[in-house]
């Protein structure tokens, strides 16, 4: 169909529209109160967000006393409502699938650059949920498939928290702050970091933080499979790298490159024990018999003679004790 009139109250905004907030359309209210509606709205009907594309009522068999959803000029809608506007032109189209529909909605926003990098996300999203992918969706928005990612990694935080440092202004949040979170794997963890920062900086190093710790960790596990492919067994509780009756065998940087094989020299038996960035493969050293000296004999002999003459006098001095009290 050509461009048709349709009644204000019959127009609602689209569900998956990107753009959340359409701004304050005071001025473009004004505009279109004096000068009219200088373009048209394009308008999907209901049907078009639940139905297949090929299932779809074409547009011209369309009943005008239709309800519709606007796919493009969610703006002038709102400032048409607000200037009191009756009727709207309107173009209707149908058979496009919802994938399209938010395509064409993002491509439309981002051309007149009216969406927040958090709604460009959340679009992205959108957008990948319904079957595109990262290639595609920069094909389609003009966008580099780094940015996309980027993008897309935003969408995974959690959105109240975001918007709520978003919007503090001491906070100062940026989009080199998003990247830092990147670093961070696990996405709890990426939100427990920008729950708990106080500040950009401080997020930045919390991120920093995070992500090295991620590291250490997976690291130490890639080695913990290797020494226990070896069959070496964790250290008693109370022994530690520094332990006087154990020795180190081999020293692991959990910081730098690892080893493809765990290769220890000796008869064991072997054990280990976990430190800071570093992991320590121990053995429990062996008594040594200790030969005494010449001197040491001497001492030995004089004190077991003097122990000898204690036993003897002892004994005297009881047979005595014992004699008296008989011949009492």
């Amino acid at each position: 169909k050509d461009i048709v009139f349709i009644k204000v109250e019959q127009l609602y905004p689209h569900p998956d529209n990107p753009r959340k907030d359409v701004g304050d359309v005071s001025e473009l209210a004004e505009s279109i109160k004096k000068n009219g509606i200088m373009q048209n709205l394009t308008v999907i009907p209901l049907e078009a967000l639940d139905t297949k594309a090929e299932e779809q009522t074409p547009a011209d068999k369309i009943s005008l006393l239709s309800d519709f959803h606007v796919l493009i000029g969610h703006r002038r809608l709102a400032a048409c409502k607000k200037a009191g506007i009756e009727t709207i032109p309107c173009k209707i189209v149908s058979n496009i699938s919802k994938r399209e529909q938010v395509s064409i909605m993002l491509e439309e926003n981002m051309q007149r650059n009216d969406l927040t990098i958090y709604e460009q996300a959340q679009g992205f999203q959108m957008m990948l949920d319904l079957g595109e992918t990262a290639e595609s969706i920069a094909e389609k928005t003009g966008f580099s498939t780094s940015t996309v990612y980027h993008r897309l990694n935003i969408a995974k935080l959690n959105q109240e928290e975001l918007k709520k440092k978003a919007n503090d202004d001491d906070f100062q949040l940026s989009l080199k702050d998003m990247y830092a979170l990147e670093q961070i794997k696990d996405i709890k963890r990426r939100n427990k970091v920008l729950k708990d920062a106080t500040s950009s900086s401080d997020l930045v190093w919390r991120a920093n933080r995070a992500a090295k710790e991620e590291r250490l960790k997976e690291a130490e596990a890639a080695v913990l499979k290797l020494i226990k492919a070896k069959n070496i067994a964790e250290a008693p509780k109370n022994v530690s790298y520094y332990s006087d009756g154990y020795e180190r065998v081999k020293e692991i940087d959990l910081t730098k490159e690892l080893p493809k094989e765990i290769k220890v020299k000796g008869d064991g038996p072997f054990c280990y024990v976990i430190g800071y960035e570093k992991i320590y493969i121990m053995v429990k050293k062996k008594k040594e018999k200790k030969v005494k000296t010449a001197a040491e004999l001497k001492r030995a002999e004089i004190d077991k003679n003097k122990k000898k003459d204690i036993h003897v006098k002892k004994c005297k001095d009881n047979a005595l004790k014992k004699f008296y009290n008989l011949g009492a």
